[in-house]
């Protein structure tokens, strides 16, 4: 698997070039795509076709029970993807590295946080990563953002022989990994009840995402057993967060500590959140503290959450539930995990 860490997107860096010579922005980026591809431009048709081709293994079905189940459990999603998830796209140096050279997350860590909402969170929509979807056009722009770092990474000397190609094929594949099973054992550990059909088709809408991103079929199993084994393999392949990977969990631990509405929350919860969310091993990694006082906060939390699962079986919470969920979820990734104000992205 390692020669794919070596290797980029040519579809998506061959169509910001074309982009770029025509001096077209990122905004839009379906639309653009879509005409360029209508009047001839052989790069977009490319592109769009495979963004178009879905997989055999892709069951929109098995995907909408996953995407309802997290849905229904919104807190747990939440604070799993925030405290669990978002910490392991800067935990290999090279992806620690591609963060401080562009500003994204140091410099501006609210803005940061809110262009990861709308994936995370959009994708539970799984509908909506069906082609020319919301979704599915969400997925083209963030493919079209990495092509666009990595030819600003490679054009600034990344050491490419020694660190591979930036936001690597390789690294992206690792998406299932990190927001598919682990993310899964994020909210087990926070009470969620979860059945293998929900959690078989929400590591399904990951895998189906990854590919959106550009990851070659040969870097996704076809079964989700055999994608477990990449998952594993992967894990242990990118974590190994570094000073630079430290320095970027403690601004992101005060950014989320001083904005609203997580500021709400007290730092000694937070820091308690990340631990029981990552494990002692990567908590330790990050060099995440440990706080006893937002260990008992979190333990007297982590019932109020497990009754939530729990008031699924009574007869039309579940939907309620649900319905709530999808109201908060699609803010979210509206709106960000912050708000628009103090990130700087309200109109």
């Amino acid at each position: 698997m390692m020669p794919w860490h070596y290797r980029g997107d040519p579809l998506a860096e061959a169509v910001t070039g074309r982009l770029r010579e025509r001096r077209a922005s990122l905004g839009g980026a379906a639309a653009t795509v879509r005409r360029l591809a209508d009047e001839g431009d052989v790069d977009c048709q490319r592109l769009w076709a495979d963004m178009d081709a879905v997989p055999d293994w892709v069951d929109f079905g098995l995907m909408r029970r996953g995407g309802a189940m997290a849905q229904r459990h919104f807190p747990h999603l939440i604070l799993g993807l925030t405290y669990g998830c978002l910490p392991l796209t800067f935990a290999h140096p090279d992806a620690a590295a591609i963060f401080v050279g562009t500003g994204r997350m140091q410099a501006n860590i609210s803005r940061r946080l809110n262009e990861s909402a709308s994936l995370f969170f959009g994708v539970c929509d799984s509908d909506a990563l069906a082609p020319g979807k919301a979704m599915w056009e969400a997925c083209l722009h963030v493919r079209l953002v990495h092509a666009l770092v990595r030819t600003k990474c490679l054009s600034d000397g990344w050491d490419q022989l020694n660190h591979g190609m930036p936001v690597s094929q390789l690294a992206t594949a690792a998406g299932p990994a990190f927001f598919g099973a682990h993310l899964l054992d994020c909210m087990r550990r926070l009470g969620a009840r979860i059945r293998d059909e929900e959690a078989a088709g929400y590591c399904l809408i990951w895998r189906y995402t990854t590919r959106l991103l550009g990851v070659p079929l040969e870097l996704l199993g076809e079964t989700q057993q055999q994608q477990d084994g990449f998952d594993s393999w992967l894990m242990s392949r990118f974590f190994a967060p570094d000073d630079t990977a430290k320095t970027i969990m403690a601004s992101l631990l005060d950014g989320l500590c001083s904005l609203p509405p997580t500021s709400r929350l007290p730092r000694s919860l937070q820091v308690a959140l990340f631990r029981r969310m990552l494990g002692d091993e990567m908590a330790d990694g990050f060099g995440i503290p440990v706080s006893h006082g937002g260990e008992r906060a979190l333990s007297m939390m982590r019932p109020m959450l497990a009754g939530i699962s729990r008031l699924q079986k009574v007869p039309g919470a579940s939907k309620g539930l649900g319905h709530l969920g999808q109201r908060i979820l699609s803010r979210l990734a509206t709106e960000g995990l912050v708000s628009p104000a103090s990130a700087g992205t309200a109109n």
